[in-house]
């Protein structure tokens, strides 16, 4: 009868292919982001990490074209390939293992990082000793060599690089980054999961536990041959380790938005000194000699003294309704700076968690009068665009711009998907409830929300929003 045993041994050859191809594309992606910079220990160990990817995917592919070659090659030719084999599979340990302690560096001792390499040439010693001895036939020694490789590498240097992914998620979290800090923790439990299938399971062996927990006992338990396991949980590190590698680029986002708060910061407090001594200050000044002259006069001339009198409360009254409107223009300011941070907020969000590029543009100078509730209100527009285009719209690529005009908002979302034409029921916004919640939002706020159609494809979300110029009116001074 045929049984999942035999479907795997018929398809050995396109096992240990994607087995090896998921480990590789792990080793290629860690290779391309192991150049950045970053405060995490993971980005000074992914490169022990890449080459573990890389070396145990050839490793895989091994067990494919050594045996081809074997059928055409010398018999000591054939022995000189499996003895390499051997060394390539001791090797992409040696990585691990070491990944796992400079992954875990900053817990564990500065001596420790030694061991991987001691471990590797007593490995290494031994085997070479045993052949020269020849005290065991040649493919007992190779199997030997495998048992000890994953017993003494495989299976700490997973266990470490398990704590290890753990630890920068809890880092991570720290960093207020939620999402890559479950990526992180799955890559985790992915590498606890490798420690037993690829540390614990071994061939058989004439000691425990290789002679009670391996290959042939797995097969007879479950029917199911290791590889596959191992196959499945490369799949799932290839996957948490690519999305964990995203923290990357939300540091260098980070970094990039802190050098602009600090850029505006300086141009505000610039700003500020500069309208304060050219405007407010000079003013104080000449009221204050105009007090001084007026002192002066309340004894040689009354009337004219309460003349000036009079002008100087007048010239307080100005100044105090330019400090009023320049407290307001800085709280207007710091409004608009706080949707502009809410909807970077979100783009960064839609970068993480989907495989879009999106991207976030403003423009215009920021010379209109938010609400708390329009701000609000303009977010979830584009949040609710931000959905759909991630839901519907097939797209690979968002552009989400913040436009200030001079006397409204306009929010615009533009993506490259297939458009309106796959839903022509939603053209007349008489169907699809997402289209209408954004033109009801618009609405509620005296504005707009119109869904263009570019002839070169997706969809363009316009909502305009009109927004105040000037200052509530201000109560008159007594005076």
């Amino acid at each position: 009868m045929y049984n999942v045993t035999d479907f795997f041994q018929l398809n050995w050859i396109i096992l240990y292919f994607v087995y090896g191809q998921v480990f590789f594309v792990t080793g290629l992606v860690s290779a391309l982001q192991s150049r950045r910079r970053s405060e995490l220990e993971l980005a000074r160990s992914l490169h022990w990490l890449a080459a573990f990817g890389i070396i145990h995917g050839f490793n895989e592919w091994g067990y494919i074209f050594i045996p081809l070659q074997a059928v055409y090659l010398p018999a000591p030719l054939v022995v000189v390939l499996y003895s390499l084999h051997l060394l390539v599979l001791g090797t992409s340990f040696f990585c691990l293992f070491q990944f796992g302690i400079q992954l875990s560096r900053p817990v564990l001792s500065r001596w420790t990082r030694a061991v991987p390499g001691m471990v590797f040439i007593l490995w290494g010693g031994v085997l070479i000793l045993l052949a020269v001895l020849r005290t065991l036939p040649f493919d007992e020694l190779l199997s030997l060599g495998n048992i000890f490789s994953r017993y003494g590498m495989a299976l700490p240097g997973s266990a470490l690089a398990c704590l290890g992914f753990l630890r920068q998620a809890r880092q991570v979290e720290t960093m207020a980054m939620p999402r890559i800090a479950r990526f992180l923790r799955g890559a985790a439990y992915t590498f606890a999961g490798y420690a037993i299938a690829g540390g614990l399971i071994v061939p058989v062996g004439p000691f425990p536990p290789a002679s009670w927990l391996n290959y042939s006992t797995v097969i007879a338990s479950i029917g199911i041959p290791v590889p596959v396991f191992r196959s499945i949980l490369g799949l799932v590190m290839a996957y948490t380790i690519t999305r964990s590698l995203e923290i990357f680029e939300a540091e260098v986002e980070q970094r990039i938005e802190a050098v602009e708060r600090q850029r505006l910061l300086a141009e505000d407090r610039e700003r500020i000194g500069r309208e304060l001594h050219d405007g407010i200050i000079q003013s104080i000044y000449a009221t204050g000699l105009a007090l001084e002259d007026t002192f002066h006069l309340v004894q040689e001339d009354p009337t004219r003294a309460r003349g000036r009198i009079q002008g100087v409360m007048a010239s307080l009254d100005r100044i105090m309704g330019d400090i009023r409107d320049y407290i307001f223009e800085l709280h207007k300011t710091e409004r608009s700076r706080e949707l502009e941070n809410e909807l970077q907020a979100l783009v960064r969000d839609i970068q993480v968690d989907t495989l879009l590029e999106a991207e976030f543009r403003v423009e215009g100078r920021r010379c209109c009068i938010l609400s708390a509730d329009t701000a609000i209100q303009v977010a979830q527009i584009a949040r609710e665009a931000l959905s759909n285009v991630v839901q519907h719209a097939q797209a690979k690529h968002v552009v989400l711009s913040l436009h200030y005009g001079s006397d409204h908002l306009q929010l615009v979302v533009a993506d490259d998907g297939v458009g309106l034409k796959e839903f022509p029921q939603n053209m007349n916004g008489l169907n699809g409830r997402g289209m209408a919640n954004l033109r009801e939002r618009a609405r509620l706020m005296g504005g707009s929300c119109e869904f263009v159609c570019p002839r070169e494809g997706g969809v363009t979300v316009i909502a305009t929003v009109p927004c105040a110029l000037e200052p509530p009116i201000q109560e008159e001074s007594s005076g």
